[in-house]
């Protein structure tokens, strides 16, 4: 397949190993459609660029293949939605008025969040709400995508933490964020996977009951 004129291949490439985590060469090779040679020789210059490293790793009998994994300074090419900034801003209210101040704001912010986007999924229920609420997450800089386990049963997948120095520093943005999802999509959602725990994704196991409702969840 010929390279599209103006393609970014390098970031590409970078795309690709945050949405798997680690991707290996012939890996890279075959979603790009390019040679192991050019894969190699882009992975050489984001080497020399700090973005990637890469790793041997054993599989059977054969020689061991080269895996490449985002270094931090790659990691921080995706968004994080300004939230340094913002954790600072959560730290300052804590010192003011106390951790109870920054627990009702996380719960403020889930409610706004929910009336912005319940217009979008009105209407809509199983699979098609799950479509457009994993749109409002990439959008909001989550890389995410979904996969269907059982007609109603799926899994949600969130390559980028948006809000990442503020959910270290606050658990409350991972909890708001789990009952969001559950308000938007009317399932039962539970977390699989957690960045927080060493995980390379977040995850979210994703449950619509019997007979879902076409009407959204109006925000408590």
């Amino acid at each position: 397949m010929p390279v599209k004129p103006g393609r970014n291949t390098r970031n590409e490439i970078l795309q690709l190993v945050k949405m798997r985590g680690r991707a290996a060469i012939r890996e890279i090779s075959q979603s790009l459609a390019i040679t192991p040679m050019a894969v190699r020789r882009h992975v050489r210059q984001l080497q020399k660029a700090g973005l990637l490293r890469t790793e041997k790793t054993k599989q059977g009998r054969g020689r061991p293949a080269d895996y490449c994994l985002l270094t931090d300074l790659g990691d921080g090419l995706f968004p994080r939605a300004y939230d340094r900034f913002s954790a600072e801003l959560i730290a300052s209210l804590a010192l003011l008025d106390g951790e109870e101040k920054v627990n009702k704001l996380f719960e403020a912010r889930q409610r706004q969040l929910v009336e912005k986007f319940t217009g979008r999924i009105v209407g809509k229920s199983g699979e098609a709400r799950l479509q457009e609420v994993v749109a409002i997450l990439c959008e909001e800089g989550y890389m995410a995508e979904y996969s269907k386990l059982s007609p109603r049963r799926f899994l949600i997948t969130e390559h980028n933490c948006a809000i990442a120095n503020i959910a270290q520093k606050y658990q409350q943005a991972c909890q708001s964020e789990l009952c969001f999802l559950a308000q938007l999509l009317q399932a039962e959602v539970q977390r699989q996977e957690h960045v927080l725990k060493g995980h390379s994704t977040c995850s979210y196991l994703v449950e619509f009951p019997a007979k879902t409702k076409a009407a959204a969840t109006q925000p408590r």
